[in-house]
């Protein structure tokens, strides 16, 4: 049963030269630790989205969770997942989290999926 759907497109320009300091505000250690040193502003634009497409699957948007609790991460694949931490589970119980991303030369989308019972 899917519970929640969420999508979200931010133009990559958005993240040109952003300080490192806007940077940590929205985007966990880790996240920015993985960044790649090329393309910088299409990875950071691809996690706002996703994070973004999560609390609009919530229904909540940012109201109840905040960007650095929403952690995105890849697998060495390649595919990126949303990290569950507790917040995460107390809000969505066993609920599964499906997202893609994807880029198109400006612009990063991403689709995040809920699906569970209740």
């Amino acid at each position: 049963m899917v519970l929640g759907v969420g999508i979200d497109i931010v133009e990559n320009g958005r993240f040109l030269d952003k300080s490192d300091a806007f940077l940590s505000r929205i985007f966990t250690s880790r996240e920015l630790s993985a960044a790649p040193s090329v393309r910088r502003e299409e990875y950071y634009a691809s996690r706002f989205a996703a994070k973004e497409a999560f609390s609009k699957a919530l229904g909540t948007g940012f109201t109840s969770i905040s960007a650095k609790d929403i952690e995105i991460l890849s697998e060495e694949s390649g595919k990126p997942y949303i990290v569950r931490c507790d917040k995460i589970s107390e809000m969505i119980g066993e609920a599964r989290i499906h997202l893609s991303i994807s880029h198109e030369k400006a612009y990063s989308i991403a689709m995040v999926v809920l699906d569970g019972t209740l």
